[in-house]
């Protein structure tokens, strides 16, 4: 009785052990599913939480659309970072851009500049830009551009001063850079060195908007402004009072829009993201 009961005692034993290896096993195994789950399915979300997408419509000031324009977000140093082009209607789409601050963005047909020498000259044009594009969600942005290049543009407020804020652009006309002639807006180290395309004061208007919020500007004033060649180039100071409602975001996207009223009149647009500092 004693052997049999042994017997049984280890045949019981085995079982025991056949039955926790199976339950380890499945254990194991449901412990693989979960890692996997946890490891890899967030990794498949943070691509798609850190980036975002820039979409828009590029059109001239008519709202008509412009198709197969380049449009490029670019880098600190210049290069393109993402890049498309817009379909028939003018829209684009910059997909899986990674999220932070981006120097700038550009937009406009690339035969249309001037020293593409492709179109005549009634159909050549100067680019759009937007500055220091602040990419932390999904933005639109819609390029419009003409004649008038407003580059440089940048928004600031002087820190203990008056509640307003500043903002500093340099217009060029291509109608004044078309003056020159072939020989010298085709060479850009002849137009560069050589060709004054900046607008005198009397001649151009200019718009500040924060979003589609109209602003009041109060002063404009011109400055020459020297960069290492022979003569200095024409810029400009606005001050402007800021939107009356502070945004949900960190950011505020302000937009000049000017005139220039010469050479047939030229328009032009730039776009600044602002970003907004809670000081202490």
């Amino acid at each position: 009785m004693r052997l049999f009961g042994l017997g049984l005692l280890f045949s019981l034993g085995s079982e025991n052990e056949k039955m926790e290896k199976t339950n380890i096993s499945k254990f194991m195994g449901i412990i693989a599913i979960v890692t996997l789950v946890v490891f890899s399915t967030p990794s498949c979300n943070k691509s798609k939480v850190n980036t975002i997408t820039i979409s828009g419509q590029v059109t001239d000031f008519d709202g008509n659309p412009i198709d197969n324009s380049q449009v490029e977000l670019r880098r600190k140093d210049f290069s393109a970072a993402y890049e498309t082009v817009s379909d028939k209607t003018g829209h684009y789409v910059l997909n899986g851009v990674e999220k932070g601050q981006y120097i700038a963005m550009f937009a406009m047909r690339t035969k249309e500049y001037p020293r593409s020498n492709a179109v005549p000259e009634e159909d050549m044009r100067l680019e759009f830009w937007a500055w220091n594009v602040i990419a932390d969600k999904d933005l639109t942005i819609n390029p419009r551009y003409h004649r008038l290049e407003l580059y440089g543009f940048q928004v600031f407020r002087v820190l203990g001063g008056a509640p307003y804020l500043m903002a500093y652009v340099r217009p060029m006309s291509l109608g004044k850079m078309l003056t020159y002639g072939k020989d010298v807006y085709l060479n850009k180290e002849k137009g560069e060195k050589a060709a004054d395309i900046s607008v005198e004061p009397k001649d151009i208007e200019f718009e500040m908007y924060a979003g589609d919020e109209l602003l009041t500007v109060h002063s404009v004033e011109s400055v020459y402004e020297f960069h290492g060649k022979e003569q200095p180039t024409r810029a400009f100071f606005l001050q402007f009072d800021p939107p009356k409602e502070r945004p949900e975001s960190n950011s505020v996207i302000f937009r000049i829009v000017a005139t220039h009223n010469a050479f047939g009149g030229e328009r032009g647009e730039n776009w600044y993201f602002y970003k907004l500092i809670d000081y202490k």
